[in-house]
C-alpha cells in the first residue's frame, strides 16, 4: 500500500482544511500510510491541527502505488497531477464548487479520478446526479464534543458573517426597527476567528444566528446546536440533511425578512423559557454527528478502495 496524500490549499480559514487534517490523522491511526500535502510546510494555527506529516508539493514525486486526494474546486491541482501515475479521488465537501474544480470539462474522468468521498447527504445526492458513473461514499462531518459545548450562557446572538454580510447587518437593522423589545441584546461577530474562540463564544451564546449560504452541510448551524445553542437562519442548502421545525427557528429559503421574524421568535423564546425542547433537540442532532461514525466511514471507504 503507497500513501494517501490529501491536497490542502493554505491561507484560509475553512471547515474543509480541518477535515483534511482530520482525515489524515484517522487515516494514520488505523495504521494507512497517510499525509498532507501544502504549497508550504507549514501548519495552520488557526485549529489544533494534528500533529501529521506535511509535505511540500514542489518535492512530492507521485508513484503509481500512491492515492492523491482532491478538492471539489482545486482545478489547478486537478490538472497538474491528471498525468501523473497517481490514482486519484475527489473529496467533495461543497458541491456548490463542482463547478469551479471542472473548468468546463464534462466529468472528472479526464482528470483520472476513480472514486469521490463525500461528506454529507446532500453532497452525495448531488454527485450521484451529475456524475452517475462515479462511485460515491460518504464520511459524514463529526462535531467534537470535548470543543463545542454548552458553557454558561448569556443573552447574546453568535454570528459568523463570512457568506453573508449584507445580509447580517440588513437582519440586524431590520430586528432593531421591527423588534424594539429585541433591540438590546448584544451581538457577538466572529471574523476570521481561531476555532477555540468560535466554541468559546458559541458555548457561552444563547442564539446562533446561521449564515449559511451554498453549504455542503453547513457545520457551523451543527458546532452550535452541540453548543447548546438555539439555532435560527438560513440552511444554505446543506443544511437541509439535520434542520427540521422542531430543532431550529429557520428561514424559508432565501428570504430575509422570513430570518428576521424567526430570529424574533427564538429570542421571544429564549427570554420567555420557551425554548429548551428545541434546544434540546438540537444538541441530540448534533450528537448523531459523532468522531466513531466518521472514523468508521472514512476508513471503510478506504479500505474497499485500496482492494
Amino acid at each position: 500500500m503507497g500513501r494517501i496524500l490529501y491536497y490542502c490549499e493554505q491561507g484560509r480559514i475553512t471547515g474543509g482544511i480541518k477535515v483534511s487534517y482530520r482525515h489524515v490523522d484517522t487515516l494514520r491511526r488505523n495504521g494507512f500510510d497517510a499525509a498532507i500535502v501544502h504549497k508550504h510546510v507549514e501548519r495552520p494555527d488557526w485549529f489544533a491541527a494534528p500533529d501529521v506529516p506535511i509535505l511540500s508539493a514542489d518535492e512530492v514525486v507521485l508513484s503509481p502505488r500512491d492515492v492523491v486526494v482532491i478538492g471539489e474546486d482545486s482545478r489547478f491541482t486537478l490538472r497538474g497531477v491528471a498525468n501523473t501515475p497517481a490514482r486519484k479521488v475527489l473529496l467533495c465537501q461543497n458541491h456548490y464548487y463542482v463547478a469551479f474544480g471542472l473548468h468546463g470539462a464534462r466529468d472528472f474522468s479526464g482528470f483520472g479520478i476513480e472514486a469521490a468521498l463525500s461528506t454529507g447527504d446532500v453532497v452525495t445526492a448531488f454527485l450521484r446526479r451529475r456524475f452517475p458513473g462515479l462511485p460515491v461514499a460518504t464520511a459524514h462531518l463529526a462535531i467534537d464534543p470535548a470543543l463545542y459545548r454548552p458553557r454558561p450562557k448569556q443573552l447574546r446572538i453568535a454570528a459568523i458573517p463570512r457568506k453573508r454580510p449584507h445580509e447580517m447587518e440588513y437582519i440586524r437593522d431590520l430586528l432593531r426597527a421591527e423588534h424594539p423589545e429585541h433591540a438590546g441584546v448584544r451581538w457577538a461577530i466572529l471574523k476570521d476567528a481561531a476555532e477555540g474562540l468560535v466554541a468559546r463564544v458559541m458555548g457561552e451564546s444563547a442564539v446562533f444566528l446561521s449564515l449559511a449560504r451554498l453549504e455542503g452541510i453547513g457545520l457551523t448551524g451543527l458546532e452550535a446546536m452541540a453548543s447548546g445553542c438555539a439555532v435560527t437562519g438560513f440552511l444554505g442548502d446543506g443544511g437541509r440533511e439535520y434542520a427540521s421545525a422542531e430543532n431550529g427557528w429557520w428561514a424559508d429559503g432565501e428570504d430575509l425578512d422570513s430570518a428576521v421574524r424567526q430570529l424574533a421568535a427564538c429570542l421571544t423564546a429564549v427570554r420567555g423559557g420557551t425554548a429548551e425542547t428545541r434546544i434540546a433537540a438540537g444538541r441530540a442532532t448534533a450528537a448523531r454527528y459523532t468522531l466513531e461514525r466518521e472514523e468508521r466511514e472514512l476508513v471503510a471507504f478506504w479500505r474497499n478502495f485500496l482492494t
